[in-house]
């Protein structure tokens, strides 16, 4: 694949300000399928052994439609901050892209497809609800429960590389991303290309990964309801970001709990996801007197913000907060580990 950029498009090229679930769903639902072609990885990976052996009833039907090797299908690929939104997203796939895309999914593939993907093909209302009911029970069983350090590895992998986009501009930046990736004459390429196209000057979306591990992926916009973006690995400390672990340690080398204090490092890591002064209290354990506290300091020293919806009040970390949480976590690395 090779993308060629304007000057528009360069000005418009930018990192997502959160991760997208249903991307996340889709990355960790190919990397369970390659895992299955190549079970020597599924030794190495804690999570895909237990996704692999739990892998849900329900998400059965997305054995059909995403295979182990692309191309894989993009109607699925909602850039939505929430899971709710994106699967709305799905349902409201129009019947020509669901057929373009079914015809080149499965233009490699051995047979004919399955009786439901030919009526998913179709535009069959039922066969696509198939399809959202499959994506939602894998996620509650795989990426759901490991959602805090998708956030954790995606922050942690914009903080790392703001600077480097800052220092040396977009050429630096792609060269960063992986080694399959060049910038070459007003284009980025991808390793062995064979086709090329324009972004239309509204630029590129840049996901990090937590699940992914494999050469950066390019999801074509479908002109209409999404735009063009590249999904990479994520690398918050200068290597691929691992989902088992958590976002720091809470025994050892916490440089969080030594700067802010053990109950109010959990806070400050609570809040990844936003949440009330209840919500808050129930996470950390403790009052909600505590937590309204604990909030106000983080919130006076600009790392947590509060919004009032009602009577009800949402806590929220700011972009320093998060930027904060990112950099302590590669701090919290051994340096042996960083510098291999």
């Amino acid at each position: 694949m090779r993308v060629n950029f304007t000057a528009d498009d360069l000005a418009r090229t930018r990192f997502s300000a959160v991760p997208a679930p249903l991307m996340e769903t889709g990355l960790a639902l190919v990397e369970v399928r390659r895992a299955g072609v190549a079970r020597r990885r599924m030794r190495t990976r804690l999570w895909l052994r237990e996704a692999w052996r739990g892998f849900p009833a329900g998400a059965r039907p997305l054995l059909d439609l995403v295979g182990p090797r692309g191309p894989w299908p993009a109607f699925i690929d909602s850039p939505a901050p929430d899971i709710e939104e994106a699967l709305d997203f799905v349902r409201a796939t129009p019947r020509w892209y669901l057929q373009e895309e079914l015809a080149d999914i499965w233009g490699d593939r051995p047979g004919r497809p399955p009786g439901w993907l030919r009526n998913l093909a179709d535009g069959d209302p039922e066969a696509l609800e198939i399809v959202v009911h499959a994506l939602r029970a894998f996620y509650d069983a795989v990426v759901a429960p490991r959602w805090d350090t998708v956030l954790s590895s995606f922050h942690g992998d914009v903080a790392r590389r703001m600077p480097m986009l800052a220092a040396g501009g977009h050429q630096t930046l792609f060269d960063t991303l992986h080694q399959q990736l060049r910038w070459h004459d007003d284009g980025l390429e991808r390793e062995g290309f064979d086709c090329e196209y324009d972004l239309g000057g509204e630029g590129l979306l840049l996901f990090p990964s937590a699940f992914w591990t494999g050469p950066p992926v390019f999801v074509r916009g479908d002109g209409q309801r999404i735009g063009d973006a590249l999904l990479y690995t994520a690398q918050p400390g200068g290597q691929a970001a691992d989902t088992d672990d958590p976002l720091l340690s809470e025994t050892g080398n916490d440089h969080l709990a030594a700067l802010l204090g053990p109950t109010r490092a959990a806070v400050l890591r609570a809040l990844w996801e936003p949440r009330g002064t209840a919500e808050l209290a129930a996470a950390v354990d403790i009052s909600a007197a505590s937590a309204s506290e604990h909030a106000k300091v983080l919130r006076d020293a600009y790392l947590v913000e509060t919004s009032r919806v009602g009577r009800s009040v949402r806590h929220s970390l700011t972009p320093l907060g998060r930027t904060m949480l990112g950099q302590l976590r590669l701090a919290a690395e051994e340096p042996g580990d960083r510098a291999g």
